[in-house]
């Protein structure tokens, strides 16, 4: 994935460059009135592979992969931590002969959807705490 940003300040090797968060329904939101157009920037401190300047305007690669893997890791691993709690919520009160236990299971299954937000707390901050290999710089916007 490609996006322009505008280089807003530099340190060293390293840079801060601004980029507009786009809308997902096709740069049309006055027309969809899906609430969406008031859009932040996002800044982001990458390294400095193009020697650019302060004021310039540069292309921001991030690989499909490393997207894919965020969504997985953001969307999928809670829902799979909360079945996983449902089901073994729901065993184990079974097995010691609880009447509800499947409402005792889904209390189970929501202490795993909890945990699963400190985990991924813990991964959130390990993974963006060594973003070199996120984003890069490709080439200059002319």
């Amino acid at each position: 994935m490609q996006q322009k940003g505008f280089v807003s300040t530099t340190t060293g090797n390293m840079a801060k460059v601004i980029i507009q968060r786009e809308s997902a329904c096709g740069h049309s939101c006055d027309s969809c009135g899906g609430g969406c157009n008031s859009t932040n920037s996002i800044i982001l401190e990458i390294e400095n592979t193009l020697d650019a300047k302060v004021g310039e305007y540069v292309i921001i690669e991030s690989k499909s992969s490393t997207i894919l893997k965020s969504a997985f890791v953001a969307y999928i691993m809670p829902l799979i931590f909360m079945i996983v709690g449902v089901v073994i919520g729901m065993a184990v009160f079974k097995n010691l002969g609880f009447a509800g236990y499947e409402t005792y299971g889904f209390f189970v299954g929501l202490v795993f959807l909890a945990v699963s937000y400190l985990v991924l707390r813990q991964i959130d901050n390990k993974y963006f705490k060594n973003n070199d290999n996120l984003f890069e710089m490709v080439s200059e916007e002319e």
